[in-house]
């Protein structure tokens, strides 16, 4: 993700800082004190950018990191076959988790946890996920698998590679990640051959 105290306008600044934060800490702790700090904004631009005030700037953080993620997870074209693909996207947050220290989880399921403190921000995280997830089963079909079991596959694919996100944050190690890539290859790669 980008760093959200440099480049770009202001509005831009602050949700990238609101999707860094979300994915840190999750939306809860996302405030808008924080999100000036970390992205340099002075403090009347709230609500000049985001004038329905902090939802608006939570929810926009993860759309944000749903767009950039979705570029990574769900239109990763790493080779011909399923397992290419999945180890692109463990070699994206493998990468990520080392640089932020295992800090940083996924904003969009961060924003999917919040429905009782932030519903708006919930919902739309939700929406995103389920875009994901529809999205990678296209790609499996396109890959070969039968379409009636891509759907299933789909979930299993997301549901382990961000169980296996949390799992490396709390462990301080990729072994999960790594082991589930390998897994989620051979099981897409038997499914495409059929």
């Amino acid at each position: 993700m980008a760093d959200p105290g440099s480049g770009g306008g202001v509005r831009d600044r602050m949700i990238a800082a609101a999707a860094d934060l979300i994915g840190r800490d999750g939306v809860a702790a996302a405030s808008i004190g924080k999100v000036l700090t970390a992205s340099r904004a002075p403090r009347g631009s709230i609500y000049h950018h985001f004038p329905q005030g902090r939802t608006e700037l939570m929810t926009a953080g993860v759309r944000h990191a749903g767009s950039v993620m979705k570029r990574r997870i769900v239109d990763a074209d790493g080779g011909a076959r399923p397992s290419d693909r999945i180890r692109e996207i463990g070699d994206f947050w493998r990468r990520l988790l080392v640089a932020t220290d295992f800090e940083f989880g996924c904003p969009v399921l961060a924003g999917g946890l919040a429905h009782t403190t932030d519903p708006e921000v919930a919902a739309e995280a939700g929406a995103i996920l389920e875009d994901w997830q529809l999205g990678i089963a296209d790609k499996l079909v396109d890959d070969g698998v039968d379409p009636a079991r891509a759907g299933s596959l789909s979930a299993l694919v997301l549901s382990a590679v961000e169980g296996a996100v949390g799992l490396c944050q709390a462990l301080r190690s990729t072994e999960p990640l790594d082991r589930v890539v390998d897994e989620l290859g051979r099981v897409c790669d038997a499914a495409a051959e059929g």
